[in-house]
């Protein structure tokens, strides 16, 4: 089976929805499938290369991705017998599955959908008014990337499943906790990007710190919409400059050394698709305190491997956090291990198969 995974974005760009189809690329071909990667967006210019064995077509896409025509996709598409599209928008890229592609079987992955942001809010509400249902009816299949999603989506067609992201789980279950992990080591990784409110996190440290934990936290990751400056005088007017350390993004082997130490991933996100790194984390055997909302409060139950907070600073917030970080040894080491187990049915041996059976399902169909 020959399936081309069609994406707006890929390496060297790096989150969620890159590491995503890259590693599901090299996971389906054991199981009988040839994936190769179509990356479309606006100023690219025509190219294939090779990403670590993963043939990729770089496309141009000419205009942007809410209009843009993408010249080549038709005609590479041909080649595949099925199309599996990464597209959260359902704009451009699949404006193009749609009609230069109509005659090619076609699945989608939905990662958030556009509402996991709430930028441009009337644009959008027109678009699901008008153009939403039309685009999604095109797939097959709608592989919804959360519970969240598969509720969403649903409203739209009758051929959306639950198939979630898959995620390195048996990689970051090999983190061996070092004698120095606590819970007053923190540490946040991925994109300094407004919707995950890092300024949140880092204000939670000095919550912390006046309820008498010495808590420090490692933020690593790039800086996608020039926060850094902003966060580093937030650092200095708490007077937090002990507490708070900022790194670029680490790389696999200096990921996994820090979170032998560290004990609680800590996100304030204002929106996630899936919640990648929350999970890589719980598989890693962090305590994980992030905010109550879908889908990453589905992850786990409150206070068994982590805790739901709203970061309003409410009195009701502070008294949770304090319970988390004055847990009893004992009880820290059974979060942990709760926090491994919530995280074990999105390990890519589990999931790699679920997407090759839709594939499967599908063509038959």
């Amino acid at each position: 089976m020959r399936v081309l995974a069609i994406t707006p974005t890929f390496f060297p760009e790096i989150g969620g929805l890159e590491q995503v189809v890259f590693e599901l690329a090299q996971r389906v071909g054991p199981l009988g499938v040839h994936m190769e990667v179509a990356h479309v967006a606006a100023g690219l210019s025509p190219s294939v290369d090779d990403v670590q064995g993963v043939r990729v077509h770089r496309l141009p896409l000419v205009g942007n991705r809410i209009l843009g025509w993408a010249r080549l996709l038709g005609e590479l598409a041909r080649e595949f017998d099925l199309l599996h599209v990464h597209d959260p928008q359902l704009l451009a890229l699949s404006g193009n599955v749609r009609w230069r592609c109509a005659d090619i079987p076609a699945v989608l992955s939905t990662h958030g959908g556009f509402w996991h942001t709430k930028s441009h809010r009337l644009f959008k509400r027109a678009y699901e008014a008008t153009f939403l249902r039309g685009y999604a009816a095109h797939y097959r299949r709608v592989l919804a990337s959360s519970a969240n999603d598969f509720s969403y989506f649903s409203a739209f067609g009758d051929r959306t499943v639950l198939c979630s992201n898959g995620v390195p789980v048996k990689s970051f279950n090999a983190v061996t906790a070092s004698d120095r992990r606590s819970l007053f080591q923190w540490i946040y990784w991925g994109r300094l990007s407004s919707n995950k409110r890092v300024d949140l996190a880092i204000e939670y440290v000095g919550h912390a710190r006046r309820l008498g934990y010495p808590v420090d936290l490692l933020i690593c990751g790039r800086d996608f919409d020039g926060l850094l400056p902003g966060l580093q005088e937030l650092v200095r007017r708490l007077d937090l400059q002990d507490a708070v350390r900022f790194e670029p993004y680490l790389d696999k082997a200096a990921l996994h050394a820090e979170l032998a130490q560290r004990g609680v991933y800590i996100t304030a996100s204002e929106h996630e698709g899936f919640g990648l790194s929350l999970v890589e984390a719980l598989a890693a055997g962090l305590i994980v305190i992030c905010r109550d909302i879908a889908p990453i409060n589905t992850f786990f139950r409150d206070r068994e491997a982590g805790c739901l907070l709203h970061f309003d600073g409410s009195p009701s917030d502070v008294a949770a956090l304090g319970d988390i970080l004055g847990a009893a040894s004992g009880r820290a080491a059974a979060m942990s291990e709760a926090a491994r187990a919530a995280a074990r049915p999105h390990d890519w041996d589990v999931v790699a198969p679920q997407f090759v059976n839709h594939y499967r399902e599908v063509l038959a169909e």
